[in-house]
């Protein structure tokens, strides 16, 4: 009997470590390689933005965010790659503008506690009363099983950044002894609650 030959077979191996849509859908560069400012991929953002918060993600159409933006799909295709890729992008559009917003909140309101505590919880409510806010979270939420980095990078830009700018604000007016809180956290997100109310 011949002598039977064994085949040797090259070792399987399998990539084990998380997934993370960070990697998998990473926006592209704002900008062009040289650096300067591009007007059309601001041009086709703005038509995404539209689309987008007008029919949301999966009803959204390449060809339709295209004739809205009046580029062709193939500069579309160009500057994000594909529909995911530039929905991901006006995520992180909206998230800037919702963070330059925070940023006001951080500043110090002028005039006494109860002055300034009104005027905190104005800015809070012109935040998130403004269109493209308010299509942010209704964008986080409807999608945040298909692309849950994006629920993950709306609250810690929006929810998690606004919590902390009230807390700076309570935690200055208590060093300074006109409120007396024990925990400026826990007083955050009760302030913030009473801001958002039925919204």
């Amino acid at each position: 009997m011949a002598e039977g030959r064994i085949r040797s077979h090259p070792r399987l191996t399998v990539k084990t470590e998380p997934f993370s849509l960070v990697f998998a859908v990473r926006p592209p560069a704002a900008t062009p390689s040289n650096g300067a400012p591009s007007p059309k991929r601001d041009q086709v953002l703005a038509g995404a933005r539209q689309v987008f918060g007008e029919l949301g993600f999966e009803l959204a159409s390449v060809d339709l965010i295209a004739a809205r933006a009046g580029v062709s799909k193939a500069t579309i295709y160009s500057y994000f790659g594909d529909k995911k890729s530039l929905f991901v992008a006006t995520v992180v559009a909206e998230c800037e503008e919702l963070r330059n917003g925070i940023t006001a909140c951080r500043e110090g309101p002028a005039g006494d506690v109860e002055e300034a505590l009104a005027g905190l919880g104005e800015r809070i409510l012109t935040i998130f009363l403004t269109p493209s806010i308010r299509r942010l979270y209704r964008a986080a939420t409807a999608e945040s099983e298909r692309l849950p980095e994006i629920g993950r990078m709306v609250f810690e830009r929006g929810t998690r950044a606004i919590l902390e700018a009230i807390q700076l604000q309570l935690e200055r007016r208590t060093a300074s002894g006109e409120l007396a809180i024990a925990d400026a956290r826990q007083a955050a997100v009760d302030f913030f609650a009473l801001c958002q109310g039925d919204l």
